[in-house]
């Protein structure tokens, strides 16, 4: 009653006021009015125009979805492809009521959640009261998104980087570096006290591992262990840090993050990707290299714009060897780089980190900016050649697969319009197999009696012995009463259809069939049932049951069908091929990069996340939270090389402790802030967040060296720890949080493929080069050059929780299951090492004790037990030629996977 009374011009007027109503209640009910009356504009601008601005401006401003702007009264009058929103005075028959209200049969405002009452009350009367739309109102404009408040900038990932003094500790003859200084200052506020440190065994195998993947040998272990100079450990760290092995080891982990694989995205054949190896080979140089750590990222970003190019553009594969689509680039890099989720902000802001959604569009104009490009490492003249010959193949193959394609179309049209006689074939046969007439003569029974093709029949009958089928329209067709000419109709129905709508998008998309065309133009489809059906029997896309439709014959698959002259014909532009193919020579070398399009340009923010539905134009630019001041337009070209400066600066907070907490994660296996791609309010703080902050200021202070980190983190006492636990530690402090022990590790796959190589004596240690399947018995290189695929993973990857190529991975997640154990036991590759081992025990010494004790230092870098020595013994005499199997139990040990 009472907003009624207040969207009224004349409240007292309309006020229904009964006959010898008390005269108390008239007063209240005419104050009550004059309280709730509003001009016009003042309800608008109080009460409209902040439910249309939160609710409908996202999608009906300048993206106009559905034809309706909502920025104007004009504009709601003149409405969108239902029609006008608006009818002044009448509040039922205005389409935006029935929208809000929900009673409209097909459209239901706002998307995903109803309005609230008082916002559609409000509405309503503003509509009754003529939708008075003030003049200097002209448009509503859409709520500027939320500004970065100081609090927000005051969370710890976003302050400077500082280098803070090391605090002082109790038990100052235990803290050797201000490493251990950081550690011990929490353990004891705590009442921790750290275990024993590591035998020298256990430090030399836990080094190795860490900075190369692989075991020492019995020499290298027991001259340390032997070396009782002061400077025994450092220079161990540094002949490992020298050796080519440590770039093989680390430079795995970036790829990691660089979502590295050897094929291209392809969802229906494998496809590999040339030359992608050179940019794994670079990150592996580069840490060898120990190359500045803020020149590895620009390189990473804008190599093609530093000096000299030739050290830095194989860089960009970071980019260019990617599943290619923009947004996924976004991710890679705040990810990878910053720690941060900025991909989050893609539909709506950041609902946790200041990150407005306009900063991920920002960011993605950079890459909407850049194409992907082979950068030829050959003389122009090479290049040329083989353009030119590889085209005129190309051209060739294109006829002959033209050819094919359009003779298997209209083959599997022709046996569509037969489908009818099929089914009855096949429920012919089904029937004569029930009544127990030998296989071979059912077979031929259908053929026979209705004069079909002997293939396509059993085509026929392998799709209809399936269970069910993604459509509906073979239903039942087992039973007599099944119209089998009705289906067929339907079938030829929809081949038609699909012709028809082929026509149409090709029209649409003017020519185009590449990705970003398709993703951006409304094309037509088919329904559902009706693709399944013509995927099934017509088609020529493969699908997880099939690798085409049923009548779909695919390259020498129609030759039979053929008639002699256009058999001929095909059999002309093959061999015309066949001579192509040999006339192009070898591939010259390329790098695979990014580079700049010709008019690199802003993109606007999608609304929603939808690229139909732009809205205001994002500049190209840094993120706002990491900017002291507004982020300044980009300039130079796309501007890649912007973004990499602004991300290497040591005056950006996050790129150093990222890194920083990535190195500290793979030595102790578990990171300072336990969430490395991911320094956001979601993310795990820190648990040492001066340490981190001393290894990033300690980073950048030693010009950006991965491998100085390395040094002051390994020749530290916490690095030094045991692993054993202790009380109370266990009780306090069971996750191991503050360091108080070594984490015990299993070796990641690699480490764990190569050691088994190498202690077998099998390892190939050739560098670089064209990656090669694992499943090759063949292969026997380091783990590191194997084929990585992102279509199919290799079986052995994937079964010892190797990351997904996809996607950026921030680490490592071991799982332990059987099939990991049954590898260990029945695996062609275990096999083989435990047979090379075991040949090469028995060339090791002349006697079954020596042999034991040379498996035991190799494999476990001590010496067996006089136990162990005795059960060997006893296994090795049980039977003959047991060597083989006692290698490979030696083998499958958890101490030779697992590190303390």
């Amino acid at each position: 009653m009472l907003l009624m009374l207040a969207a009224s011009p004349s409240p007292v007027s309309h006020f229904p006021v009964a006959p010898r109503a008390p005269f108390a209640l008239l007063t209240f009910a005419l104050i009550a009015a004059v309280a709730f009356a509003q001009p016009a504009p003042d309800f608008f601008e109080q009460k409209v125009r902040p439910v249309l601005a939160r609710n409908c401006l996202a999608c009906h401003a300048a993206a106009k979805q559905g034809g309706l702007e909502m920025t104007s009264r004009a504009a709601m009058l003149r409405g969108g492809n239902s029609g006008p929103a608006l009818r002044p005075g009448d509040a039922d028959g205005s389409l935006i009521l029935q929208a809000v209200r929900h009673t409209h049969d097909r459209l239901k405002m706002p998307p995903g959640a109803r309005l609230k009452q008082e916002e559609i009350e409000a509405l309503e009367s503003w509509v009754r009261d003529g939708a008075v739309w003030p003049e200097h109102a002209k448009a509503a404009v859409a709520v500027a998104g939320p500004r970065i408040t100081a609090a927000q900038r005051s969370w710890w990932a976003f302050q400077p980087v500082r280098k803070p003094e090391p605090p002082p500790v109790k038990n100052k003859a235990w803290a050797k570096t201000p490493v251990d200084q950081f550690i011990l200052a929490q353990l004891e506020a705590r009442k921790l006290a750290p275990v024993e440190a590591a035998d020298r065994r256990t430090w030399i195998r836990r080094a190795s591992y860490d900075l190369t993947g692989l075991p020492p040998t019995p020499e290298e272990t027991e001259a340390f262990a032997k070396d009782r100079s002061g400077d025994a450990r450092a220079k161990v760290v540094d002949r490992l840090l020298a050796s080519p092995a440590y770039g093989e080891r680390w430079g795995r982990y970036w790829l990691d993050i660089a979502r590295y694989a050897d094929d291209r995205l392809n969802s229906t054949q494998d496809e590999a990707q040339p030359n992608v190896w050179r940019y794994r080979d670079w990150v592996i140089q580069a840490f060898n290299e120990d190359m500045p750590y803020n020149q590895f990222v620009k390189a990473q970003i804008a190599g093609d714009q530093m000096e000299p190019k030739e050290r830095y553009m194989p860089g960009l594969g970071f980019f260019a060897n990617s599943p290619n689509f923009q947004e996924d680039r976004v991710d890679a890099l705040t990810r990878g780089f910053l720690g941060l989720t900025v991909a989050c902000a893609q539909c709506h802001d950041h609902k946790f980190d200041p990150i407005p959604t306009r900063d991920y569009y920002s960011l993605l104009g950079v890459f909407e900016s850049t194409k992907t490009h082979q950068f030829p490492l050959a003389s122009p003249d090479v290049v040329a050649r083989y353009e030119q010959r590889k085209k005129m193949a190309d051209d060739q193959e294109k006829k002959v697969k033209d050819y094919e394609q359009e003779q298997a179309r209209q083959l599997a049209g022709i046996l569509a319009g037969h489908s009818a006689r099929y089914l009855r074939a096949v429920r012919l046969q089904r029937k004569a197999g029930a009544a127990g007439e030998a296989g071979e003569a059912v077979k031929a029974i259908g053929s026979a009696v209705f004069d079909l093709d002997e293939e396509t029949l059993a085509r026929w009958e392998k799709y209809l012995a399936l269970d069910s089928h993604e459509h509906p329209f073979l239903n039942g067709w087992r039973e007599p009463s099944f119209d089998d000419d009705a289906f067929q109709s339907k079938l030829l129905q929809v081949v038609e259809r699909k012709r028809e709508i082929d026509r149409e998008n090709m029209i649409r998309l003017g020519g185009k069939d590449d990705g970003n065309t398709v993703r951006v133009i409304e094309v037509l489809s088919l329904l559902p049932d009706d693709y399944f059906l013509w995927r099934d029997i017509v088609s020529g896309e493969r699908h997880p049951k099939f690798d085409s439709g049923l009548l779909y014959y695919k390259e020498k698959q129609i030759d039979r069908f053929l008639a002699p002259f256009w058999k001929q014909h095909l059999e002309s532009l093959r061999s015309a091929l066949e001579l192509r193919k040999k006339e192009i020579p070898e591939m010259y070398p390329f790098l695979m990069v990014v580079k700049d399009v010709d008019k690199p340009k802003n993109i606007r923010v999608y609304l929603k996340g939808d690229r139909q539905n732009p809205g205001e134009e994002a500049p190209r630019q840094f993120l706002s939270v990491l900017c002291k001041d507004e982020p300044k337009p980009f300039t130079k070209g796309s501007g890649r090389l912007e973004l990499a400066e602004a991300i290497a600066d040591k005056d950006n907070p996050m790129t150093a402790r990222v890194m920083a907490n990535r190195v500290w994660m793979y030595h102790f296996g578990r990171a300072i802030a336990g969430t490395p791609g991911n320094f956001g309010r979601l993310g795990e703080a820190p648990s040492h967040p001066e340490l981190l902050d001393y290894l990033a200021a300690r980073l950048m202070e030693q010009g950006w060296s991965i491998k100085a980190l390395h040094r002051e983190i390994m020749l530290s006492g916490v690095y030094g720890l045991g692993s054993r636990t202790r009380e109370p530690n266990q009780t306090t402090d069971a996750d191991n949080r503050f360091y108080w022990r070594a984490n015990r590790r299993r070796l990641d796959v690699e480490p764990m493929r190569d050691t088994l190589l190498l202690l077998s004596g099998d390892l190939d240690r050739v560098a670089g080069g064209e990656a090669k399947p694992l499943s090759d018995d063949k292969n026997l290189r380091r783990t590191v050059y194997g084929f990585v695929s992102r279509r199919q993973l290799d079986g052995t990857l994937s079964l010892f929780d190797f990351p997904n190529p996809m996607s950026t991975s921030d680490g490592r997640i071991p799982t332990a299951t059987p099939l990991q154990q049954l590898y260990f036991m029945n695996s062609r590759f275990m096999q083989a090492r435990a047979a090379s081992l075991a040949k090469r025990m028995l060339d090791a010494a002349p006697d079954e004790r020596g042999r034991i004790r040379a498996a035991y230092r190799a494999l476990f870098q001590r010496e067996p037990l006089e136990q162990e020595i005795r059960l060997g013994l006893q296994y090795l005499a049980s039977e003959k030629e047991a060597w083989p199997r006692y290698a490979q139990a030696l083998l499958s040990a958890n101490e030779l996977v697992f590190v303390d």
